[in-house]
């Protein structure tokens, strides 16, 4: 019997209208996302029954709740990465034609978009399926090197079943999917290039629960919760001079921006309109350059702004299921 590879994990995944009910199966419904790793853990918590039986044995074993959590890391292809960012942020106010603009924001009302998925072992014939996915977080961290962008996406399911087949043998893939390589990023301060940063990150989480308090007379949550936006994230900075320093130190609110920008036509631009820095010090830990990393929080938006906005610039139309 052969034994199941990574590099035949087969990863599928489709906008699901109705919690709880997954999407039908079908060719060219679905679609396929490149990925690093996955890791989504089905978990069902066993307990003891605590009933005096009048002997020293542990009571009956009861099965609690069930759920789904886990996390995919995937590369910031500026095609493909928009279906993640519409998980996270919602669907996108998308202008253009053949060359398209797509403009996802965080929501002052937001809803919570599912997905079912697959993750399809083809080397084994075995497949699991995921439904009403919902996206509860990301995390990203530029930096200046060689490698291609990544990112990783936090979620949570409501339940995973195996299942006999894959739910589309001929999925519909992003193509091109130009994934940008670290040294093309830069960021940028107030609208002008940031000097001496050497790496940037943000984290960006939904508040997404699953209702497991609703009594619905299953192990599964009741629905998917929208909670409260939550972005934080930080500046790794050479020290050349005060600028970065003073900021923190006036709680002056800046606009921080991550850009990938490979051509007009082909860009990811994520802005963070107003954060202010916390303050730290400047450490010398050793002869080599000096350097400090500056955590920043965002500012409530004001009623014209948001926290988070995400441009992509590329030649799909939508991202709307293929079929």
């Amino acid at each position: 019997m052969s034994n199941a590879r990574g590099d035949s994990a087969v990863l599928l995944s489709r906008l699901q209208t109705e919690f709880g009910t997954p999407e039908d199966a079908g060719n060219g419904d679905y679609r396929k996302l490149p990925f690093y790793t996955l890791r989504l853990d089905p978990s069902q918590d066993l307990e003891n029954d605590e009933a005096i039986q009048g002997d020293a044995f542990p009571g009956d074993t009861v099965a609690g709740l069930r759920s789904v959590a886990g996390s995919m890391e995937v590369p910031v292809g500026l095609s493909s990465i928009g279906w993640h960012l519409r998980g996270l942020l919602g669907a996108p106010t998308t202008t253009g034609a053949s060359d398209y603009t797509h403009v996802f924001e965080t929501a002052a009302a937001p809803t919570v978009g599912l997905f079912t998925t697959c993750v399809s072992h083809s080397r084994v014939a075995q497949h699991f399926m995921q439904d009403s996915l919902a996206y509860t977080g990301m995390e990203l961290t530029a930096r200046k090197n060689g490698q291609r962008q990544r990112a990783t996406f936090n979620v949570i399911a409501r339940e995973e079943a195996g299942v006999s087949a894959a739910r589309d043998t001929t999925p519909v893939a992003y193509s091109p999917d130009t994934v940008p390589v670290g040294f093309t990023g830069k960021v940028q301060i107030d609208g002008s290039d940031a000097a001496a940063v050497t790496g940037a990150s943000i984290t960006l989480g939904t508040g997404v629960e699953a209702d497991q308090e609703s009594l619905n007379g299953l192990a599964t949550a009741a629905q998917m919760d929208w909670g409260t936006w939550e972005l934080s994230g930080s500046l790794d900075c050479r020290f050349q001079d005060r600028t970065y320093y003073d900021l923190a130190e006036a709680g002056t609110s800046i606009a921080v921006t991550l850009d990938w920008t490979i051509s007009a036509a082909l860009s990811l631009v994520i802005e963070m309109p107003d954060v202010r820095l916390e303050r730290t010090g400047i450490p010398v830990d050793g002869r080599g350059i000096i350097s400090s990393s500056f955590s920043f929080r965002p500012n409530r938006p004001a009623s014209d702004s948001t926290l988070l906005k995400a441009t992509l610039k590329n030649a799909v139309a939508d991202y709307a299921n293929p079929s």
